[in-house]
């Protein structure tokens, strides 16, 4: 009987994190989404992987990972607020449950994600180039700013104004469309 249970306990552990590895890039941006400290989103990241990682006994494999894993992001990210508060003003426990009580869109995500990769073939092959050494590589401002002998500051501005043109893309795009992304 004990095996069984050391069994079961593994392959829920590999479960969660199958789920977590697929489910990277939504946890990610909801974990920037909440954080003013870009920082520490790394940080954030894998706290929350370790923690999914340790409940994965809990998990009902019969709801929503993406919730349950978003739960505890943002738990995470309150108790870094609470710990950087000198640092950073986080967002009141108030907001982020607020943010966090609002229901993820029901329709599929598949035409989002086709305007995001139509809108960054449109950015500057440079703007490309430090979007994908941020987002998918995922190196810090002060790591781009060396690579590309800049400054961090530079690389700040110019993350900034390639994430603008990110996103007036995108809502052209699903306006364009009757906004059904």
């Amino acid at each position: 009987m004990p095996e069984e249970n050391a069994t079961n306990s593994t392959e829920r552990t590999n479960l969660v994190q199958g789920l977590f590895i697929q489910h990277a890039a939504q946890l990610r941006g909801f974990i920037v989404a909440l954080t003013p400290d870009l920082g520490q989103v790394d940080d954030l990241f894998q706290e929350t992987f370790l923690t999914v990682t340790a409940k994965a006994g809990v998990f009902d494999p019969q709801r929503d990972f993406l919730a349950w894993a978003c739960g505890i992001a943002r738990y995470k990210v309150m108790e870094a607020g609470r710990r950087a508060a000198r640092q950073w003003q986080p967002l009141s426990d108030g907001v982020l449950e607020t943010l966090c009580a609002c229901e993820p869109p029901q329709t599929p995500r598949e035409p989002l994600l086709q305007h995001l990769t139509e809108c960054l073939k449109e950015l500057t092959p440079q703007s490309q180039r430090m979007m994908e050494m941020c987002y998918q590589q995922g190196h810090k401002p002060g790591e781009i700013a060396r690579r590309l002998a800049w400054t961090p500051e530079a690389v700040y501005v110019a993350l900034s104004r390639a994430r603008a043109a990110m996103r007036q893309c995108v809502e052209r795009k699903t306006a364009g469309e009757g906004g059904r992304a």
